[in-house]
């Protein structure tokens, strides 16, 4: 236990630097927020012309997409506030500035993540707290205090499969020293596709992005519960899964990235 609260302490030490530090760049971080801010909307957009063109998509409305969307976004913007070092990690193993991270007196996981600032979702949260609010709306939708309290473990879930995703990615590095392309063509494309209902692709994607790499349960599971159409799943309890199923898979990449750390060899760089 005294281990764990150094190391958290040692993190949130780190971390808190790193935003110290971004904010130093006041002019840099806002025009990065209204940048992101501005790709989603114009997602939204594309969103909302395709179901304008076709009335629904796969039985679901406009609105009810956006509410699958306002959650994709809303984990990925915790993902990214935790996780999104993982994405350059493969330059810290070529380079051998993971040697660094070795030598340090806590767990070189937590020296690698709090290289990234805490703040760098701070878009993903600003639109998708607004897109979630309009299809709250829209959609009629009454929140009582059990969706709110599965909607946090949701968003909590979500994160974690979309961290142990990067974190399995950058794991390779190890021993392959290039991870981009897997990022770029594996975990990118599958966070797209989960901006639609799952239930519109053929059944081989919909095995892959519930069993091999489920992003289903970031938002279109935890959609039926707010949508209260739960029963329409063929498996209702899948819809309550999120929380335990991204503790599972943050564990399982967890456990590879020990396995990759015990393998690691320096560059001597």
């Amino acid at each position: 236990m005294g281990d764990l609260g150094h190391n958290l302490s040692c993190y949130v030490r780190m971390a808190m630097a790193q935003a110290r530090s971004q904010m130093q760049y006041r002019v840099n971080f806002f025009s990065h927020l209204i940048g992101i801010v501005l790709t989603y909307a114009g997602q939204f957009a594309a969103l909302y012309w395709l179901t304008q063109r076709f009335t629904t998509v796969g039985g679901w409305r406009f609105e009810e997409i956006i509410l699958l969307y306002a959650l994709a976004i809303l984990a990925w913007g915790f993902a990214v506030s935790l996780f999104w070092s993982f994405i350059s990690f493969e330059d810290q193993v070529r380079m051998g500035s993971f040697d660094r991270a070795l030598l340090r007196p806590i767990n070189p996981m937590l020296t690698v993540i709090s290289t990234q600032s805490p703040i760098a979702g701070m878009g993903q949260f600003v639109f998708s707290l607004a897109a979630f609010t309009f299809a709250v709306k829209t959609t009629g939708i009454r929140l009582t205090a059990l969706q709110l309290g599965y909607l946090v473990l949701t968003a909590a879930g979500g994160a974690m499969i979309l961290g142990a995703a990067m974190m399995t990615v950058a794991t390779m590095a190890f021993w392959t020293t290039r991870t981009y392309t897997f990022y770029w063509s594996l975990v990118y494309p599958a966070r797209q596709l989960i901006n639609y209902p799952v239930s519109i692709y053929h059944r081989a994607i919909q095995f892959v992005l519930t069993v091999l790499v489920p992003f289903a349960f970031i938002n279109y599971f935890p959609a039926h519960v707010l949508l209260g159409r739960v029963q329409e799943l063929p498996l209702p309890l899948l819809a309550w899964a999120t929380p335990a199923v991204g503790v599972a898979a943050i564990g399982l990449a967890y456990g590879f990235w020990k396995f990759g750390t015990r393998r690691y060899t320096s560059t001597g760089s």
